[in-house]
């Protein structure tokens, strides 16, 4: 009598089987794969064989078993389904018990061996995972999931086992492989045999069985169409073929770049049953244990830390390569166009190759990769030679004029360049704008900026140097805040580290003044003179003395501050007189008229009277008629009032 699954396949062919489905084979029997999803179609069915093979997930079968896994069924209900669809007549057939009707009276008679608890599994277990034995056979009974749909069974009596046949129940699954797709962040570990993974379920963890050390090329097709949702725990048997093919798992996962580690849950012992049998607790520790290596590596949350761990920590503190100047990280230096940033960047990097000052600061000697990106070659001979006035170049002083962009290769060129120079601490980009890419779809501009940004960012910290950034400032000016004058959006100083800024009021002023913020350095200020002879910026001072210098310089040559100098050296007793009146002498003391008029001379009086007490001079005003009088004296010694009122004297006198 023809069984059905024989009657089924004679009389169904694969195309037509897909065509039911729905799928659309093109003029090369190929399609989309309706398992997995893909651009290419990589679903290809073979009518001579009367087969399909997916080249893609790697699903393949006859014609039953494509039945079978479209409708989500075991393969004799896809054989009834294609026998309804294709009007078959199995009324003939023999009658089959289907796999699920088999596991159902098993699972029901699960209560007449003691095996599951003799082997440390509590009742509870037995039941969730659907545990059944077989009367007839004497054997257990281990369904690879709840839908019932794979099983094996081990013989108590003399440890042999049986499973259907790939037309009973299709190709062999992963017993509980649901778990590698699971919503649970925690790790998966992958055992040898069932019972091990059940030993591990029940102490806590989530387990696959690979039945067997031939079940690793399963795991490996699996993580292939699919990466898990949690890294694995690799933890075969402790025996010769355990470890050995745990080896061979290790080296396939790694190139597929899937999350895991490899950990010995079992001790001592075999494998994890064993453990389990033996004590209970250790197993449930042994499990605790590989998770929190698990999470100590592949830590998904915010990386938090306790306190108290954080001050006992030794934690490398970031380099120099300008101390409290120029720390490792992301650094960029903004200046307007033509005011000298390339000197003053080749200038930086000839200082730390050699190990000399720079701008008065000392550096520590590094390796300097410099991408003049603006730059010809000879353009960038010609700036190396003027620095160097005749001096031989440093052997550690890399540069270049081309380099790709973020969206390109700039990456792979600067690993291959810390490969080749791994003595290079200090990479310049010259300018930030050659090596930028594209925004992104619909993305703002601090988006963009924060996210190129933090890629260069990153990889200054991952291999500890200080990517220097050359960068431009907006034309209009923000005296109030010179750093909201870099081009761009408020991302770029949000993600750099350290940020320098050269600014001049006018661009003919002879100083400059270079402004430096960061997050290790402290917020200063200083003024610099750029050489033009000698083509090099030189240290004139902290910005905050050089503008009290200033400052006194103009006091000093104040046309109005000369003349009273003078009046209360002409008139020792002290010199009153109106507005108008000393308008007159700053004409004849100077030679020159006064540039404002009466009515803003009080006002410059009142912004120069506290510089002129400390000068020693006293100035009053006292109303007369309508005019002010204003008094000049010296200051008395003794920190009174006019000397002329010291002596007794009437200044109208």
């Amino acid at each position: 009598m023809t069984d059905i699954f024989e009657k089924v396949k004679d009389q169904v062919k694969i195309a037509e089987a897909v065509s039911l489905f729905g799928l659309q084979l093109n003029s090369r029997d190929k399609c989309h794969c309706p398992f997995h999803r893909e651009k290419t179609p990589s679903f290809s069915v073979d009518r001579k064989n009367n087969i399909f093979t997916c080249f893609g997930c790697g699903e393949t079968g006859d014609v039953i078993a494509f039945a079978a896994k479209m409708k989500d069924v075991e393969p004799l209900e896809g054989a009834k389904f294609l026998a309804d669809a294709f009007h078959i007549d199995i009324d003939d057939c023999p009658k089959r018990q289907s796999i699920k009707e088999y596991l159902t009276q098993c699972i029901r008679d699960v209560g007449q061996t003691d095996y599951f608890s003799r082997r440390g599994l509590t009742a509870a277990t037995i039941k969730t995972y659907c545990l059944g034995y077989d009367v007839k056979r004497h054997a257990i009974v281990l369904p690879y999931s709840s839908e019932l749909k794979y099983y094996q069974t081990r013989s108590i009596a003399d440890k042999k086992f049986y499973k259907p046949t790939t037309e009973e129940a299709g190709a062999e699954p992963l017993f509980n492989r649901r778990a590698l797709w699971g919503n649970s962040r925690e790790p998966v570990f992958i055992v040898e045999s069932p019972l091990c993974a059940l030993s591990i379920c029940q102490s806590g963890g989530s387990a696959v069985s690979l039945c067997g050390v031939g079940g690793t090329n399963k795991l490996i097709k699996e993580v292939k169409a699919r990466k898990p949702n949690a890294p694995l725990v690799l933890c075969l048997d402790n025996d010769e073929p355990g470890q050995k093919a745990s080896q061979g798992l290790a080296d396939e996962l790694t190139k597929l770049k899937v999350s895991f580690i490899v950990y010995n849950v079992s001790g001592k012992k075999k494998d994890p049953n064993e453990l389990l049998m033996e004590d209970p607790k250790k197993l449930q520790s042994a499990v605790t244990a590989a998770k929190k290596e698990v999470r100590k590596i592949y830590k998904r949350g915010v990386g938090s830390i306790i306190a108290s761990d954080l001050q006992d920590m030794h934690i490398e503190p970031p380099q120099w390569l300008i101390p409290n100047v120029l720390p490792q990280g992301l650094a960029i230096l903004c200046a307007s166009s033509k005011v000298g940033k390339s000197w003053m960047s080749m200038q930086m990097c000839l200082a730390i190759t050699k190990g000399k000052d720079f701008l008065d600061y000392p550096t520590k000697t590094a390796g300097c990769l410099y991408l003049a990106l603006e730059d010809s070659l000879y353009r960038l001979k010609d700036r190396l030679n003027k620095l160097l006035d005749g001096d031989d170049a440093p052997s550690n002083f890399y540069m270049g004029v081309t380099a790709g962009i973020l969206d390109g290769n700039l990456i792979q060129q600067l690993d291959e360049e810390l490969e080749e120079h791994p003595d290079i601490k200090l990479i310049i980009i010259d300018t930030l704008q050659k090596v930028r890419g594209s925004a992104k779809k619909n993305e703002i501009a601090y988006a963009t900026d924060y996210r190129e940004l933090s890629e260069l960012k990153n990889y200054a910290d991952k291999h500890k140097v200080c990517i220097f950034l050359i960068h431009h400032l907006r034309k209009m000016a923000d005296e109030n805040d010179v750093f909201n004058m870099i081009s761009g959006s408020n991302g770029i100083m949000g993600v750099c580290d350290t940020i320098f800024i050269i600014y001049k009021k006018k661009r003919q002023d002879e100083n400059a003044t270079l402004f430096m913020t960061g997050r290790d350095i402290r917020q200063q200020d200083i003024v610099l003179n750029f050489d033009e002879d000698k083509f090099r910026w030189n240290m004139v001072g902290s910005a905050k003395d050089e503008e009290e210098k200033r400052k006194k310089r103009e006091y000093e040559s104040n046309p109005l501050v000369v003349t009273i100098k003078q009046l209360v050296e002409d008139f020792p007793l002290g010199w009153k007189g109106t507005a108008g009146d000393l308008l007159k002498r700053v004409f004849d003391v100077t030679g020159k008229p006064y540039a404002g008029s009466s009515v803003g001379l009080g006002k410059e009086l009142r912004n120069i009277e506290e510089q002129l007490y400390y000068n020693g001079i006293e100035h009053s005003t006292k109303r007369s008629g309508q005019n002010n009088i204003h008094t000049f004296n010296k200051k008395s010694k003794f920190g009174g009032g006019r000397q002329a009122y010291l002596f007794g004297q009437d200044p109208d006198d």
